[in-house]
């Protein structure tokens, strides 16, 4: 592909009100200026090499010569006078000016690419791309039946689906490489906007075979020294499920750490241990024959919804889904019910979902 043929921006689009270009809130009142117009090109160009570690790997992956794509980035960094990139042996990193640079020109060409796909779209028919990120225990439960709903009213938008950490979720929404995500609202970042679309509650979930699979509700307590799999703690959900032992002062027998939870699904059987999760984790799971009891305790509810930037009402992929999961996940929640004799939620549970 070739990078010169890449449309250029409207250099007024970037000059402001000053001399220069200024990205949207850089923090701690950097402002970049220039003196020279500011083209799709030199984005571009920037953000391959930033990628890379490389002018040699960038320029094999835009299809241009090396000396070109240096030469774009001298000319961009003596225009926005400042130092984009430094080296570390033989890897090009960037500074600190041009990492706030790159997610900057991330955002602007994602929200570009955007508003060119809307403009060409038929009148009332939604164009364009959404990235969704979601967290594992989220990801079979709700997924399919989203992407299903949503391609179904909005064929013409191009999905993404990413399944990775809350933490990752949050860090590729404020660098502008994510559109929307589903999972848990920890409220960790002040430029992310949470919504709420329901609250479950954590269960302990166990196979056919384990002793307590005929019970209906476990207090907390009882958890004590009991066989338990858990996820690492780089898991948000583990962090979740260590505090809420902290406050019942429990401390089980972890038996292992799995860091896929399919995999400490499908293992709770052989290994006949239980685990902690919400209860809609056996959304979708029914295969599994896995049974989710109740938990008698204290501030076992975990919040489920979307997260996004505070400042993203203005795409309309992202308003669009949205508008989807609000109607559609607690609808979901709710129908939480029995599907098998071997897959089935106590009755108590059932009443309380």
């Amino acid at each position: 592909m070739e990078a010169e043929s890449s449309p250029a921006i409207n250099p007024e689009r970037f000059r402001g009100q000053a001399p220069g270009l200024h990205l949207a809130s850089p923090p701690d009142n950097i402002r970049f200026h220039m003196q020279e117009p500011l083209d799709i090109r030199h984005l571009r160009y920037f953000l391959a090499v930033a990628e890379a570690g490389s002018f040699s790997r960038a320029a094999d992956r835009l299809g241009i010569s090396q000396p070109s794509v240096s030469q774009q980035m001298r000319d961009l960094e003596a225009a926005l006078r400042v130092a984009l990139f430094q080296r570390r042996g033989k890897r090009i990193l960037l500074t600190p000016r041009g990492l706030i640079f790159q997610e900057h020109a991330r955002a602007i060409l994602h929200q570009l690419k955007n508003f060119l796909q809307e403009l060409n779209s038929e009148p009332g028919q939604l164009r364009g791309e959404l990235h969704l990120g979601v967290i594992p225990v989220l990801n079979v439960p709700l997924v399919p039946h989203l992407l299903g709903s949503f391609t179904a009213d909005h064929p013409a938008i191009s999905l993404t689906v990413e399944e990775i950490s809350s933490t990752e979720i949050e860090t590729a929404l404020e660098e502008g490489r994510m559109d929307v995500g589903l999972g848990f609202l920890t409220h960790h970042s002040p430029n992310l906007r949470y919504e709420r679309l329901c609250t479950d509650e954590f269960a302990l979930v166990v196979a056919e075979n384990h002793l307590w699979s005929k019970r209906r509700v476990v207090h907390f307590s009882q958890l004590h020294q009991q066989r338990l799999l858990q996820l690492p703690d780089t898991f948000v959900m583990r962090r979740m499920t260590d505090e809420i032992c902290r406050r019942h002062q429990v401390r089980p027998h972890m038996v292992a750490e799995i860091n896929a939870i399919e995999t400490l699904l499908r293992s709770l059987a052989p290994l006949q241990a239980a685990t902690l999760m919400p209860k809609i984790a056996l959304r979708g799971r029914e295969s599994l024959k896995l049974k989710a009891i109740r938990l008698q305790g204290k501030k076992l509810g975990v919040d489920i919804g979307l997260l996004r930037l505070s400042d993203s009402a203005a795409n309309s992929a992202v308003a669009a889904f949205t508008s989807l999961a609000k109607a559609t996940v607690p609808k979901m929640i709710k129908r939480l019910k029995p599907q098998s004799p071997g897959s089935q939620w106590s009755r108590a549970a059932d009443k309380r979902s």
